[in-house]
């Protein structure tokens, strides 16, 4: 339904690729004429008219600064790239300048302002209307666990590598003054203190550093748990995503409670945006050139792999693979079963491929015989966080389908 919605907005706004026009938008149930175009398939707005929003724009150079007293974005002309407060992000449009004038992605900056952003068939306009902002306290919820804060954590100490990249990601890094030892992305954590791992961490270490929080994405060890809790430091937990729509989900409470909402917006409604731009893409790729293909989780003694029910297959299906493992659910797999579905592609990490490679067992393998195995970072998609989307969806369709590459536009 949302592609159909697009499709018509922008069938219906214009007929033709580029071309500036002042169109009636829906603000908040009230018609405001604006100065949009449509390019590449995205609607873009005028700088001129986010002063009607309190939006303030200076041009200096590439720079184009759009802000107001909460919020700043850097976009840079002619590049994916922009800046919301702290945060370094790319998008699947380009910012650029017409005729003196400066135009930005439309659907990113409202959604990064708390605006929901949709199309009304009924009066045949653009839609946005302001969403309300979560005020402390708040509580998060991770199953039946409902942890409750009464101000923005300053001090946080992450037990997740996915934690840790989230926070980087939202220009919050500096609030991370403990992480674990898988926590090595981005660099710029390996300059945070170390406290051991998840399992096993330094409690003594983390006492010392007296955070306001201890986060885990994962189930952490009961006795762990009860010491910090003597201890009265806060504790939040969240169980490992299933969907990607939950590692956006949990992108937004950490931003919640770091008090970095624009920048967790931004970066939210970035990934999605890519999302949008790769189903396009695989919707225009027929049914008969799709591939199928076998994620490798662990091999040689036993097969582990993204069955149903993973967000990994999620990803796979989203970038156009059709994921082999899809006859089970969760993680266990069998070498019969890798063997008879014979994917044309197989992705993991080298030392996977030294295993295949080496044991009789996988010589029948289409995708060993072809040299389809791709070695890829398995952090890039085990982890749920950024990196899964801004990066996993594009190695997929690098390597599966490279003549579509181009639409991909980031």
């Amino acid at each position: 339904m949302k592609r159909i919605l697009s499709l018509l907005l922008v069938l219906s706004i214009l007929m033709i690729n580029q071309l500036a026009f002042a169109s009636s938008v829906d603000v908040g149930g009230k018609s405001q004429d604006l100065t949009l175009e449509i390019k590449d398939g995205r609607a873009f707005i005028s700088t001129d008219s986010l002063m009607q929003f309190g939006f303030k724009t200076t041009v200096k150079g590439q720079q184009i600064e759009v802000s107001n007293a909460a919020v700043q974005f850097t976009f840079y002309r002619d590049t994916n790239k922009v800046n919301v407060n702290q945060a370094s992000l790319t998008l699947d449009a380009k910012s650029y300048a017409k005729n003196g004038v400066s135009y930005v992605p439309l659907k990113f900056f409202f959604e990064t302002i708390n605006y929901k952003v949709g199309w009304s068939s009924k009066t045949s306009q653009i839609t946005l209307y302001p969403l309300g902002e979560e005020r402390f306290p708040i509580i998060i919820s991770d199953g039946d666990n409902r942890y409750k804060f009464s101000q923005p954590a300053e001090r946080v100490v992450s037990l997740a590598p996915s934690v840790t990249e989230i926070l980087f990601a939202i220009g919050a890094g500096d609030v991370i003054i403990g992480r674990t030892i898988y926590c090595d992305y981005p660099k710029a954590a390996a300059s945070v203190h170390s406290v051991g791992s998840l399992y096993e961490p330094d409690l003594e270490g983390i006492l010392d550093l007296e955070p306001d929080v201890v986060i885990a994405a994962t189930h952490m060890n009961e006795d762990v748990l009860k010491t910090l809790k003597s201890a009265k430091i806060e504790i939040l937990t969240q169980k490992s995503p299933e969907k990607v729509n939950e590692i956006y989900t949990f992108i937004s409470k950490l931003g919640l409670l770091v008090d970095h909402n624009y920048e967790a917006r931004a970066l939210i409604s970035s990934l999605k945006l890519k999302e949008e731009r790769v189903h396009d893409l695989v919707a225009s790729i027929p049914v008969s050139e799709r591939k199928t293909v076998y994620y490798v989780v662990g091999t040689g003694k036993k097969e582990f792999t993204a069955g149903s029910g993973t967000f990994i297959d999620e990803v796979l299906k989203m970038a156009g693979g059709v994921n082999v493992a899809e006859d089970v659910e969760g993680w266990s797999y069998s070498l019969e079963k890798l063997i008879e579905h014979d994917p044309s592609y197989i992705l993991g990490e080298s030392y996977s491929y030294d295993t295949m490679i080496s044991n009789k067992n996988y010589k029948s393998l289409s995708a060993l015989k072809n040299q389809h195995f791709v070695e890829i970072d398995s952090n890039v998609f085990s982890r749920p966080g950024p990196r899964v989307i801004d990066i996993g969806l594009k190695i997929i369709i690098h390597e599966l389908y490279p003549t579509y590459e181009h639409s991909l536009n980031y």
